[in-house]
């Protein structure tokens, strides 16, 4: 048992466990008694960190990319999704004025505009199919097109029919940045750096759907609701020209032996053994009970000239998989069969629907009674979970210090579960944050105390997002876009609390609502102990049983 993570005893190697430090006490560079010299290491104070996966010869290879690429790429998706982030939640500040508008309440304008939450759930399947087929680049630049589109004809529009159709069609544009995001990061970067890259974009994210409201709560009250959408136009038309000329094609398919934290096959092993490579030669292997030895070469890519500016260009480079799209979008509903899957659907789905209904009913709360807020006074309320984002940044540096340090402890190897250790700060700080936010709000006591635990519960989830990302995407890399596709169907449940949460709130009061919100935080959350005592025989199980060979698209 390797810090409370059971073994498993049916395979040579279960896939998402990698060795990851190998210099362990006096021990050094060593695995089953063997050099690891010859693995590609990090530099530095992680120079004892195996580089996971490791890179190959290619310069197509997006691991061997320049670092400054590498940060450039994710700076623009990560403001991008800022911007997404803000478009869906921008207008709740003027629900209030808008029901009016629209004659009609507010409970249905909030529960009918919510119609963009499910489009969201369902286009996740295309978006995730075409990903795969046709590669993250034309999808990203297709998502920004379509919210472009969507901005556009939001800002002139008159009805309520015509804003909810709108933002239907913008919803299909935001799909991509749910389910790919994550999976770019796992492409261009090695393990031990994910947790902060991942921070970087989970703190956009928050800033997006925090600060927009701030901001938008002004614009709403000077210019009107549809000037938020005007702005958010000029935006994506600047993200359509960034990406298409700084944010090529991620996707590269290595040879497995890079791999190293994929597959049955113990690839350290198998790397090792190859000690001298072919370009261009097929790989053999061979596999005995207790150990594997390769015959032949790896193919390192060497031979492989890198692509041209020009030819990083084209919006499509091709078909990446020869797998059925049809059967690459219905995939997402068997990966939800799979045991973490399905537990990062319960706790990240679950937890992170909340936030989406809070920002709804924001107005509800805070234009009534005795805090009697204007509209800007409602925006100015998500400055709370602004700061909870800035804040939450180390949750990134401190994941990946995390699970570094459980390698270490554990022998040099690293588990995929070592990502949700730090769900117990979730734990804690969502308890305060649910039950203390429903309190102060049933008490009317002064606005500080509700708003400061609206930011409470926001820098608790930003430990369980990193957790839970980084956890499917080792568990699960080569099908991360379709986990994740999975993780969003939480949008039908979004969109299902949406409509009744207002009338929820005004029957049973705030306390009763969060009361209930937050026993269900404390209940999804222990879902990780057995997650973390049997998730790597979970692992095993869907590596070896058939049935969810096939779910993968596995022979």
């Amino acid at each position: 048992m390797g810090l409370g993570v059971l073994e498993d005893r049916h395979l040579e190697h279960v896939p998402g466990t990698a060795l990851l430090a190998d210099i362990v006490g006096e021990q050094e560079h060593r695995y089953h008694g063997r050099d690891t010299s010859a693995l590609k290491h990090a530099t530095g104070r992680n120079k004892d960190i195996v580089l996971v996966p490791q890179p190959s010869e290619s310069p197509r290879d997006p691991l061997n990319w320049p670092q400054w690429k590498k940060e450039l790429l994710l700076i623009i998706i990560s403001v991008d999704t800022a911007v997404v982030g803000a478009w869906g939640p921008m207008i709740s500040p003027g629900f209030a004025e808008m029901a009016k508008q629209f004659n009609m309440s507010y409970n249905s304008l909030n529960g009918g505009l919510g119609w963009a939450i499910f489009a969201i759930g369902i286009s996740c399947f295309i978006t995730n199919g075409l990903s795969v087929k046709y590669g993250r680049r034309p999808v990203m630049i297709g998502g920004n097109l379509f919210l472009f589109i969507s901005s556009v004809w939001a800002y002139n529009a008159n009805s309520y029919k015509s804003l909810l159709a709108s933002r239907i069609f913008g919803a299909i544009g935001m799909s991509p940045f749910e389910v790919l995001t994550t999976a770019i990061i796992a492409d261009i970067y090695y393990v031990h750096e994910r947790g902060l890259r991942l921070a970087i974009w989970g703190l956009c994210l928050s800033v997006g759907v925090g600060g927009g409201s701030c901001i938008s709560g002004y614009i709403i009250q000077n210019l009107g609701w549809n000037w938020t959408y005007g702005i958010c136009a000029c935006f994506y038309g600047v993200f359509i020209i960034l990406i298409f000329f700084w944010v090529p094609e991620t996707t590269y398919r290595r040879d497995p032996a890079y791999n190293l934290d994929l597959g049955t096959k113990d690839h350290a092993e198998e790397f090792l053994d190859a000690q001298k490579t072919i370009v261009g030669e097929e790989p053999k292997d061979t596999v005995t009970k207790h150990e594997h030895v390769r015959i032949g070469p790896i193919y390192t890519g060497a031979d492989e000239k890198p692509y041209t500016f020009w030819e990083q260009l084209k919006p499509v480079r091709g078909v990446e998989s020869e797998e059925n799209l049809l059967a690459i979008i219905f995939r997402p509903f068997g990966m939800l069969l799979f045991p973490q899957v399905f537990y990062g659907f319960l706790t990240y789905g679950m937890s992170t629907s909340w936030l989406v209904v809070l920002g709804g009913v924001m107005a509800q709360l805070f234009t009534a009674p005795p805090y009697n807020f204007s509209v800007s006074a409602v925006g100015l309320v998500s400055i709370s979970p602004l700061v909870a984002s800035l804040l939450s940044v180390i949750a990134g540096p401190l994941n990946d210090y995390t699970v570094k340090q459980l390698a270490r402890w554990n022998k040099g190897i690293y588990e995929p579960e070592f990502r949700l250790a730090l769900n117990v700060l979730t734990l804690i700080l969502g308890v305060i944050g649910f039950f203390g936010f429903g309190g102060t709000l049933q008490n009317k006591d002064p606005w500080a105390g509700p708003v400061i635990l609206y930011g409470i519960i926001y820098f608790a989830m930003s430990f369980l997002n990193i957790g839970i990302f980084g956890y499917i995407t080792e568990c699960h890399r080569n099908k991360a876009p379709e986990a994740f596709a999975a993780l969003n169907l939480r949008n039908i449940y979004s969109f299902g609390m949406n409509y009744f949460i207002s009338s929820w709130i005004s029957s049973m009061g705030p306390l009763q609502v969060f009361s209930t919100i937050g026993g269900l935080h404390i209940f999804i959350l222990l879902l990780t102990v057995p997650m973390w005592i049997f998730g790597k025989r979970c692992r095993s199980m869907c590596a070896r049983l058939k049935f969810f060979r096939k779910l993968q698209g596995v022979e």
